[in-house]
């Protein structure tokens, strides 16, 4: 009895190791994909962090505002510029890209609007971003860009300034305080970036029109 005993439970202790390695050897095939996609999860979801880029980011140039410090280095390679070059002047921030569409679009007419109001203190300030350099180079000499641009490669401007897409026009006056930004209407999504509608001349106009008015006003 003691060896018949012994021998069932040996027999049935290979059946049940039979059939966990049998379970278990079905289910690992199914289980492996399963754990490489909860180990990449995290991966995942930092890359749509960063395809989301500035589409997430809401703009902080509240009226009345101060505009942030910054030094950043100019695209010509003439060296750098910062916040305290612009005080004391009127001052028109466009940022872009030169795969941007808008950005063409707006390009000349904010050239035009530069030349025609740079001797009543104001000026313009280009902010290129997620560009190569050669491409930005040539998109100012393409437009015949006149006024300074500067590379913010690490868009920590950007941040700063709120930027919710491209291109996205801010207005500052001479105590480097905003009085507004323009963007147009969502168009769509390029690059992990949000694309607006150019500015209109009109929004440009007047805006300019508002920094002439308050440093003609605090000159009085």
């Amino acid at each position: 009895m003691a060896m018949v005993r012994s021998g069932a439970v040996g027999f049935g202790d290979r059946v049940s190791d039979k059939r966990h390695a049998e379970t278990h050897g079905a289910l690992r095939p199914r289980s492996r994909p399963f754990r490489l996609l909860i180990a990449l999860l995290p991966a995942v979801a930092f890359i749509g962090l960063l395809w989301i880029g500035l589409a997430r980011t809401e703009s902080q140039a509240e009226s009345g505002s101060s505009a942030p410090s910054f030094e950043l280095p100019l695209l010509d390679g003439s060296g750098v510029l910062t916040d305290e070059d612009l005080r004391g002047k009127s001052v028109v921030i466009n940022f872009w890209a030169s795969w941007c569409i808008p950005c063409r679009e707006e390009a000349p007419l904010l050239e035009e609007t530069w030349r025609a109001y740079r001797n009543q203190g104001v000026v313009f300030l280009g902010v290129n971003i997620k560009d190569a350099a050669s491409d930005a180079r040539r998109f100012v000499e393409e437009f015949d860009i006149t006024y300074p641009t500067v590379r913010d490669l690490d868009q920590s401007l950007t941040r700063d300034f709120g930027v919710k897409g491209l291109p996205e026009t801010f207005f500052a006056d001479h105590r480097w305080t905003f009085i507004g930004a323009i963007s147009g209407a969502r168009t769509s999504d390029q690059q992990g970036t949000v694309i607006l509608g150019a500015i209109s001349e009109d929004e440009l106009i007047s805006n300019v029109e508002i920094l002439i008015r308050r440093m003609d006003s605090s000159n009085q």
